[in-house]
């Protein structure tokens, strides 16, 4: 699509970045459970889990800016003009001019 240029190269690293610190933290919590009991018996939340959370939401900011996301994808190509032969054969066949 043409979106990934070599100047985007640090934008991209950190969206891999923020995809391998999402990965080590989902792998803690199937291993360790999403929370844990304190010497109370209290149940706490697992630490890795707002570590997951902040890089999911880091890797999904990044992925929409380029265009790793379906609705990211569309808004590319409409600006591109992609589908565009397309929408002129469906207004002839609809009967409006192409």
């Amino acid at each position: 699509m043409g979106v990934l240029t070599e100047i985007d190269r640090s934008a991209f690293a950190a969206y891999c970045q923020s995809y391998a610190r999402w990965k080590e933290a989902q792998e803690h919590i199937n291993s360790e459970g999403a929370t844990y009991e304190t010497e109370n018996g209290m149940q706490r939340p697992n630490p890795w889990v707002a570590i997951c959370n902040t890089e999911q939401r880091l890797m999904m900011q990044a992925a929409s800016e380029f265009g790793l996301t379906p609705s990211a994808r569309s808004r590319i190509m409409a600006a591109s003009g992609v589908g565009k032969d397309d929408e002129d054969e469906m207004e002839a066949l609809l009967g409006g001019e192409a």
